[in-house]
């Protein structure tokens, strides 16, 4: 099932993606959750909530807000991987990411 992302940035402007079966199918439901945690980790990104579980959600948001729209519009491999894995994380066919409001709706 395809899945059409659009970005809320933080300026008001917006993007839209639509992630296909093929680019989706590249992350299981399990290896999507662990390739965001990673990128999370990496990009030292800070859980908004920091006693309980960290959320899918969270991790989403928090990764696109470490970002500017410009790695976004730059199309590289990082900006697709995200992308799936957000498909493949979340398996819903429409995905918002808010970055004004912090959040996430499908």
């Amino acid at each position: 099932m395809p899945c059409r992302i659009v970005i809320l940035f933080s300026d008001g402007q917006e993007m839209e993606v639509e992630v296909g079966d093929a680019d989706r199918a590249r992350f299981t439901h399990a290896s999507a959750h662990d390739w965001l945690g990673r990128e999370f980790e990496e990009a030292g990104c800070v859980p908004s909530n920091p006693v309980g579980k960290l959320l899918a959600a969270d991790k989403i948001v928090t990764l696109a807000k470490s970002r500017t729209r410009a790695v976004f519009e730059s199309n590289s491999n990082w900006v697709r991987d995200y992308f799936a894995a957000t498909a493949a994380a979340l398996e819903k066919p429409v995905v918002t990411i808010n970055l004004i409001d912090h959040t996430l709706g499908y």
